[in-house]
């Protein structure tokens, strides 16, 4: 008896699990703007990734021109991600910025685009597909 209980405790933990790998664990978003320039613009924001597995998306309402996006250690420069390549009729694409980020990582975005050093506006939405 103890072991068909065992048995049965065990195949019910083990549904459970997959169940919940299937939906997002959680999910959030946050509204970004930015000024584009044919230098590269170090944003500040701290974003926090809440949960391991993070994979972060970024979808640009207006793309100005094109431009690069990549994510950053914030205080060192130097430790940063790949480039995501937008090009003006990207908008409303969503990209993928990174992946795999252990819980707690902080993280900072930078860009810089194909345009004059006057530079022009751009908004857009960062999304995190959080999945347990």
């Amino acid at each position: 008896m103890k072991t068909l209980r065992h048995a049965a405790l065990a195949g019910a933990a083990a549904l459970a699990c997959v169940v919940s790998l299937a939906d997002p664990a959680a999910a959030s978003s946050a509204n970004l703007s930015g000024w584009v320039k044919s230098t590269t613009t170090y944003y500040k924001t701290n974003r926090t990734v809440t949960a391991n597995g993070s994979h972060i998306y970024l979808r640009i309402n207006r793309v100005p021109a094109d431009m690069v996006v990549f994510w950053y250690k914030c205080g060192d420069k130097s430790v940063r991600g790949r480039n995501v390549h937008f090009n003006p009729g990207d908008d409303g694409k969503r990209k993928l910025v990174g992946s795999d980020f252990r819980a707690g990582t902080v993280f900072c975005l930078g860009d810089a685009g194909d345009i004059s050093e006057s530079g022009a506006a751009w908004s857009g939405n960062l999304n995190w597909n959080v999945y347990a």
